[in-house]
């Protein structure tokens, strides 16, 4: 007998619109071999039905389908046979580790699904073979949104990367910077937003009911700047703090979705309520190591060197010259990218 998991298990953006929905997410693929002819198990299956088994048992609830096949010697009949013979097998040694039938979904194709030629034996042998596929249920909904030129209003094509806990992918916008995609419901997702000719940004949201995210992107023209937002470094120090790690390769995928740019890295310090220090001293010299960090990382992924300068204002441009709260002080304390030439 053959089983089927529902078509938008496996499907699920061929579904129409809804606010949640159930797909699959491929956690790991293992392959069984058998013999010319056979339907026992050899004994090299043995340690690959076990990784089965710790994988089930690590990761559950998770479901399990199993694919049966067989080379092409003989006739369709019983290479059909043989194939739900086999599939049998590894259901069988399967519930001998402890995992239910209930979890299990079992198709048997014979000879039509072959993955090598059948011209000679080492082909033969790659299609005599059981697959067994593990996948997580995930409940998942659909995000949309717009991305748009923030002094025009219009919609511009941009590539999206998402990201969450276990989760990760990209996608890009239409000519018209509407987007779709399905994401884990109730999941924290983090977006990250590129455009050719803009500054890019980042937004953290939770995938709930009625979620649209609509994002404006500042373009990056000569003379624009855009603050590195999250980036935080250690007290008095040029190390950035390991929250802010993941901030560097943004900037450096920047810089390669713009080719044509070349910027300044500018640092700056907090030091409120004081006259401008001296370009010599320590806390001017801190202002350029930080934003050296940043020329360092572009340097190192091959940026080219002549899109690329940095340079340390110590607290001659702060935001908030008098600032009082933390708020403000943060502000002041900051990486900006500014544009020299487009």
């Amino acid at each position: 007998m053959r089983f089927f998991y529902p078509l938008f298990l496996f499907f699920p953006f061929a579904l129409s619109a809804q606010s949640t929905f159930d797909s699959l997410t491929l956690v790991a693929s293992k392959v069984v071999y058998f013999d010319f002819g056979k339907h026992e198990l050899r004994p090299d299956a043995d340690s690959t039905l076990r990784e089965v088994q710790t994988i089930f048992e690590r990761s559950a609830p998770l479901k399990i389908h199993i694919t049966a096949h067989t080379d092409a010697i003989g006739n369709d009949q019983n290479n059909q046979a043989l194939s739900d013979r086999r599939a049998e097998s590894v259901r069988t040694a399967l519930a001998g580790l402890g995992i239910p039938d209930s979890v299990l979904v079992i198709e048997t194709f014979g000879e039509h699904h072959p993955v090598a030629s059948n011209a000679d034996d080492t082909g033969r042998q790659l299609n005599r073979r059981v697959t067994i596929d593990l996948y997580e249920p995930k409940h998942m909904r659909f995000l949309t949104g717009q991305i748009r030129d923030e002094e025009s209003g219009e919609g511009i094509y941009a590539d999206i990367i998402l990201r969450g806990k276990q989760f990760r992918d990209s996608l890009s916008t239409d000519s018209s910077g509407h987007f779709r995609h399905a994401v884990p419901d109730q999941e924290v997702i983090g977006l990250d937003v590129y455009a050719k000719d803009h500054f890019f940004q980042s937004k953290l949201f939770k995938a709930t009911d009625g979620v649209v995210l609509d994002l404006n992107l500042p373009p990056a023209r000569k003379g624009e700047s855009a603050d590195i937002e999250n980036l935080y470094f250690k007290g008095d120090q040029a190390v950035l703090l390991p929250r802010s790690e993941p901030e560097l390769p943004k900037v450096l995928r920047f810089m390669q979705v713009n080719p044509q740019l070349k910027i300044e890295i500018a640092g700056h310090i907090n030091y409120p309520n004081s006259p401008p220090v001296e370009q010599d001293s320590w806390y001017w010299q801190l202002s350029v190591a930080r934003a050296k960090l940043v020329y360092d990382y572009l340097l190192k992924n091959n940026i080219d060197p002549s899109r690329i300068k940095y340079a340390g204002y110590g607290n001659t441009q702060m935001r908030y010259p008098k600032a009082t709260s933390e708020q403000e002080q943060a502000l002041n304390r900051r990486v900006e990218i500014r544009v020299l030439e487009n």
